[in-house]
């Protein structure tokens, strides 16, 4: 993550110092509340405003943008901006001032919708089955008579999962017939000019240019494909993937991909921009012309895979129902936030379909996120769990996926330090302080330059915790060190902690082996009567401000002071 100089003030955390600490992965305080009201919030606001105005005076921004920041904890978006470029103000068609109900394509965003509408038709629990269980028209079993039996040569179907398509891991071709160079006669000329080879009939795809195509021509070309990769291998993009998972949808519930799309997310969210056919052209900001922009074209069954259209404000919805588990459960919800396979780069990882980008600074925090381009169409909705809270930018022009890339780039840099810092600050204002009963005593504290909420001291009647512990330990008292992370376990009144329990050591060992944070593994380890020394709780009152502690495995209840 880029980290710029006028934000070294918000950011809560130096990479240095860090650096001993190994926090559990995932927030290192509990979820900032009521962004709306946050001073590092607003100052975050006001500097991307700032870094846009200035794109727009130097003439760096020349598509047309709606944007919006969102927070679980807020029923509206925190903050909104929309800007119609000089294409958009002069176009003889749609729009000609954007703003947050504006209609764009969003492309391969339609991917996480279409795994919303899934997960809340199946729950996840056939993501392990074979896809010929939803879509058999791709079992080699029903196609015995053609002999798709290669494994060279031809998908093995039967072998795929649903979880594997949706993860981007089934390693079948990208597409079938759309951008296929050969669609066209022109191209099939120009082509063999330069040398490639005569076609024959059958290895031309009969639709994807002119057409979209048909269901039936869809499965019969992905039978004649050969796969790209075995199953699991490695994750290689497939809009092809979607369109299957869309068949298996419609499988699954006996109705059509439009109907789930209106009954399952856009009644229920009360999405009033967001449509599977193209809406009325004066809601919509239409660049270029028709050729260009992909306003208009109709892509058929692959609209699963990146079809849909939608607004900033209506996929601000869509975020916020994700971080507030409005339609699936919290407990779903975790499970479809999560990695199934990493990438070549250390930053950057898949789910379903989720593109998950990890910054290491000035901790490891993973956002959620999906992109899509669609024509002269681009779009981002980007989720941090961490924070709950994210970002959705459209863009309509044409640079709008760079448009997208670097202003996801600029929102990241600004907001996740400003969503550290609030986290920081209200975790301070709710939780610090000394709690105290009889001889037994803790005092917490949120320190300047680390994470979690530190223990400071802890005195059990007339024994210190630390020379306890680190006689446990086997290790030197003045190397203990106990911090408090949010467990995610959290009911009305109580809210539940879990704390890392290290002997710092003088400095961080950088080898790969010994370098690597274990605290993950030896959690809990430390247990009395079933109850670990790392296991806490909070009782809050009605605002969440903390009026006592409980170190579980000291079965008392320590009151604020």
């Amino acid at each position: 993550m880029r980290v710029h100089a006028f934000l070294l003030p918000l950011i809560a955390l130096s990479v240095d110092a860090v650096k001993p600490y190994c926090p559990l992965l995932g927030p290192i305080f509990p979820p900032p509340r009521s962004l709306v009201n946050s001073p590092e919030i607003a100052a975050a606001k006001r500097q991307i405003t700032l870094v846009i105005e200035d794109a727009i005076s130097a003439g760096n921004l020349t598509d047309s943008i709606s944007l919006q920041i969102f927070s679980g904890s807020d029923n509206d978006s925190i903050f909104r901006y929309s800007y119609s470029a000089p294409v958009t103000s002069s176009a003889t068609m749609g729009v000609k001032k954007v703003s947050e109900d504006t209609v764009f394509r969003i492309g391969s965003g339609s991917k996480l919708w279409t795994m919303f509408m899934f997960l809340l038709e199946t729950d996840g629990d056939v993501f392990t089955d074979p896809i010929t269980k939803y879509v058999p028209s791709l079992s080699t079993t029903s196609n015995a008579t053609r002999k798709f039996t290669g494994k060279i040569d031809h998908i093995q179907w039967d072998g795929v999962t649903v979880g594997e398509l949706a993860s981007h891991l089934a390693g079948i071709p990208r597409d079938y017939g759309f951008g296929d160079m050969a669609v066209t006669e022109t191209a099939l000329q120009k082509l063999e000019k330069m040398g490639f080879p005569v076609l024959q009939g059958s290895e031309i795809p009969p639709c994807g240019r002119e057409s979209a195509c048909s269901g039936a021509n869809f499965i019969n070309g992905m039978l004649e494909s050969h796969p790209l990769v075995t199953t699991s291998w490695t994750p290689i993009y497939s809009n092809a993937a979607y369109e299957i998972l869309g068949y298996a949808l419609e499988n699954v519930t006996g109705k059509s991909y439009r109907t789930l799309l209106e009954e399952g997310l856009i009644e229920p969210l009360g999405l009033t921009r967001s449509s599977y056919s193209k809406p009325d052209d004066k809601y919509g900001v239409i660049p270029g012309t028709w050729t260009e922009n992909y306003w208009n074209v109709t892509v058929g069954d692959e609209t699963p895979a990146g079809g849909l259209y939608s607004s900033a404000k209506d996929m601000a919805a869509v975020g916020r129902a994700i971080l507030n588990h409005t339609l699936l459960t919290a407990a779903e919800t975790r499970r479809w936030m999560k990695p199934s396979s990493h990438t070549a780069s250390l930053d950057a990882s898949i789910g379903h379909p989720w593109e998950i980008l990890s910054l290491s600074e000035p901790r490891v925090i993973d956002l959620y996120t999906k992109s899509g381009d669609l024509g002269w169409y681009s779009s981002m909705l980007a989720l941090s769990p961490d924070h709950n809270a994210g970002f959705t930018i459209l863009s309509a022009g044409e640079t709008s996926t760079a448009t997208v890339t670097l202003l996801s780039d600029q929102i990241t840099d600004v907001l996740i330090p400003a969503l550290e810092a609030a986290a920081k600050s209200q975790a301070q204002k709710r939780f610090a302080g000394t709690y105290s009963l009889g001889g037994s005593n803790i005092t917490i504290s949120s320190e300047e330059e680390a994470p979690g909420l530190k223990v400071s001291a802890w005195n059990l009647a007339s024994n210190n915790m630390f020379d306890t512990i680190a006689s446990l330990k086997s290790s030197d008292p003045s190397s203990i060190d106990i911090r408090l992370y949010p467990s995610g376990i959290e009911v009305p009144g109580q809210i539940g902690f879990q704390a890392v329990i290290q002997s710092l050591p003088a400095t961080k060992s950088t080898g790969l082996f010994s370098g690597a944070c274990i605290t993950w593994e030896t959690n809990d380890a430390l247990v009395y009567g079933h109850v670990g020394l790392d296991s806490f709780l909070f009782n809050v009152n009605r605002d969440g401000q903390a009026v006592s502690v409980v170190p579980r495995a000291l079965r008392l209840s320590l009151p604020r002071l």
